[in-house]
């Protein structure tokens, strides 16, 4: 049993207009037009951020563990996952009520030293529907980051490409576009000489959304992804795909090696 089993079930709820600047905000990061008003899959990252004190951060600048996530010792949080269901579209300018859960925690020994899995699931709602559910995994660690390797095996062929170049300004805008505070995305110094990274951290999410902006537009139904490897400002992030008889098998890639696969299902 967790250390921290006593957090399971902690609860928070949020309520407020789900404001079209914020779409707008992610879109200009996107380098798209802003969508009129409902809001496409997975830019729920961009509504309702948590405002939080500057007396509240911690020192890798996410709000400090043991106010709503618990208190675990080790230095390095890593977004690793994520499964969404999508069953209505959210809209803009509406009241929106989102509700976060602690749903599991769980503690695994890796090749590098023990992990601690927090299990995050967050329901959107409006007009009292559930609109979009999502359980997010995290991941803690104190092992130092491993170097990232190149894959042996190619990835499959894919039915599209696109190429996105990235730099400190993409990954700073897509910071503030999204509420994220974690200092290893826009501060070279803390990224490299605190927690060992060889430059500034790609967000797990601007991964995705770099996916499903590549795909085709369907109207979705589930999505989900894993990080395999982290990407670095500087690098161009190939987002490719191929479709199936239930939608769309996802991959980023960088520098010969997969950064993420995903699963997108109409």
């Amino acid at each position: 049993m967790s250390a921290h089993a006593d957090w399971i079930g902690r609860q928070r709820r949020r309520a407020a207009v789900l404001e079209a600047s914020d779409l707008a905000r992610l879109a200009a990061v996107l380098d798209r037009p802003a969508p009129p008003s409902e809001v496409p899959p997975a830019w729920h990252w961009a509504c309702l951020g948590e405002p939080v004190r500057r007396s509240d951060l911690g020192r890798d600048g996410h709000p400090r563990r043991g106010l709503f996530l618990p208190p675990i010792d080790a230095p390095r949080r890593m977004f690793a996952a994520a499964e969404m269901t999508f069953t209505g579209p959210l809209l803009a300018d509406v009241e929106t009520d989102l509700v976060e859960t602690i749903v599991n925690i769980e503690e695994k020994s890796g090749a590098s030293g023990p992990l601690t899995f927090v299990t995050l699931e967050r329901v959107f709602r409006q007009a009292g529907a559930a609109r979009v559910t999502e359980r997010q995994t995290i991941v803690y660690t104190a092992a130092p980051p491993a170097p990232r390797t190149t894959d042996a095996d190619p990835p499959p062929a894919a039915d599209w490409s696109r190429d996105t170049q990235t730099d400190p300004l993409l990954l700073f805008a897509f910071s503030a576009a999204t509420s994220n505070s974690h200092r290893i995305h826009y501060d070279l110094d803390y990224a490299t000489r605190v927690e060992g990274y060889p430059g500034l951290v790609g967000h797990g999410p601007l991964i995705a959304l770099l996916l499903l902006e590549a795909m085709p537009a369907k109207p979705l139904k589930r999505f989900t992804f894993r990080a395999l490897k982290p990407a670095f400002a500087g690098e161009t992030i190939t987002a490719e795909g191929r479709l199936d008889d239930d939608g769309a098998d996802l991959w980023a890639k960088s520098g010969g090696a997969i950064l993420m696969k995903a699963k997108a299902t109409v």
